[in-house]
């Protein structure tokens, strides 16, 4: 390929690239906003049509250039003559971006928390469902202490032992209602609180748990 139809190709490859992250930014908005909607009802964009005419013009001198061939994305413009050779190309490019369905089309995951209060202590109850209605049955959930969150919010950042001790099991698995229940052991927190992160099939959910509640 000359050095000319290699700066073609690739710019028309930015421009398909340019088409293609916008139509994954904007499924991702209306994914976001179907999982923090109360109908939790989510959007799927099915396609992109797209038609666009480049034009390529080449212009070869006797006299020596460095200029490199420019890609126009307007109406030529009429051969100079003389000594220099002008070739242009124009062409139409049509074509449909395909959008990828987020978690292969099936619906996506509901993750919720709350603290409750045992004769124990307290504890996490989490659930795990679908925006179908479905509840998640032997799923894992991944569970940890959000340091970073904790600091931001709180202004306190805990101690990997603290995170540690406050979480028996760092990995839960759901039972045949999509549910499951974990103890706490504030009582390693000192007084103090801390944001509880879980984590299962895409779903993110956090859960402020105080310390001085045992």
């Amino acid at each position: 390929m000359s050095r000319g139809g290699q700066i073609a190709a690739d710019a028309v490859r930015d421009m398909l690239v340019g088409l293609a992250d916008a139509l994954r930014t904007a499924q991702d908005t209306l994914s976001e906003a179907g999982r923090i909607s109360e109908g939790g009802m989510g959007y799927e964009i099915p396609y992109l049509d797209f038609t666009f005419e480049v034009e390529f013009s080449e212009q070869t001198s006797n006299q020596p250039s460095t200029a490199a061939p420019i890609l126009k994305l307007f109406p030529r413009t009429a051969s100079s003559g003389g000594l220099n050779r002008e070739t242009d190309i124009t062409s139409r490019i049509s074509g449909r971006l395909v959008s990828t369905p987020t978690h292969g089309g099936r619906p996506a995951a509901l993750l919720e928390m709350a603290l409750v209060h045992k004769d124990d202590g307290p504890a996490i109850d989490i659930l795990l469902s679908n925006t179908a209605g479905e509840r998640l049955t032997d799923a894992f959930i991944e569970l940890q202490v959000d340091a970073d969150m904790t600091e931001r919010l709180i202004g306190f950042r805990p101690t990997p032992t603290q995170r540690l001790a406050l979480l028996p099991s760092q990995t839960v698995l759901t039972d045949e209602q999509g549910y499951v229940q974990l103890s706490l052991n504030t009582g390693s927190l000192g007084g103090k609180s801390v944001v509880v992160k879980a984590e299962a099939q895409g779903a993110v959910t956090r859960l402020i748990v105080g310390g001085s509640e045992s």
